[in-house]
């Protein structure tokens, strides 16, 4: 009984690791999509640029401190988290120009579309780099 709740304090403590680095990663994409959407440069490029910004910031972040990952090849798991972030990307993408068609193009609607469409790929994400991404074995380590 002990193991099961060290390790679900375990995954407790990398689950709020992991959101403060989605939260410090979402500041960083919403200040370059922000900038980039008051410069007019189009919703959805801004968003792209935004995005590999913000998802290298936080592969660097997650690797290093939520899951302890000091494994020198990262190669792999970047591309296995590109991918995976990509995906939640898309659907990021989705919301944000199903908001923008229904609500107009408005600065104001582009950035709240952006927050939306942020928040609704969170969830994937974190179960994905858990379990896919920085995958833990038996010895405690990736």
């Amino acid at each position: 009984m002990p193991l099961r709740h060290k390790r679900g304090a375990h995954i407790t403590q990398r689950l709020l690791k992991f959101g403060s680095v989605g939260a410090l990663g979402t500041v960083t994409n919403l200040v370059i999509y922000t900038t980039l959407v008051f410069l007019d440069i189009n919703y959805n490029i801004a968003a792209a640029c935004a995005f590999v910004v913000a998802v290298t910031q936080n592969f660097l972040l997650n690797k290093q401190w939520t899951f302890k990952d000091h494994d020198r090849t990262t190669t792999n798991r970047f591309g296995k988290y590109f991918v995976l972030n990509f995906m939640s990307f898309l659907l990021n993408l989705a919301v944000l120009n199903c908001i923008i068609y229904f609500f107009g193009t408005s600065k104001s609607v582009q950035i709240i579309a952006q927050i939306i469409g942020i928040l609704s790929a969170m969830g994937t994400n974190f179960i994905g780099s858990h379990i896919l991404v920085f995958k833990t074995h038996k010895g405690g380590r990736s």
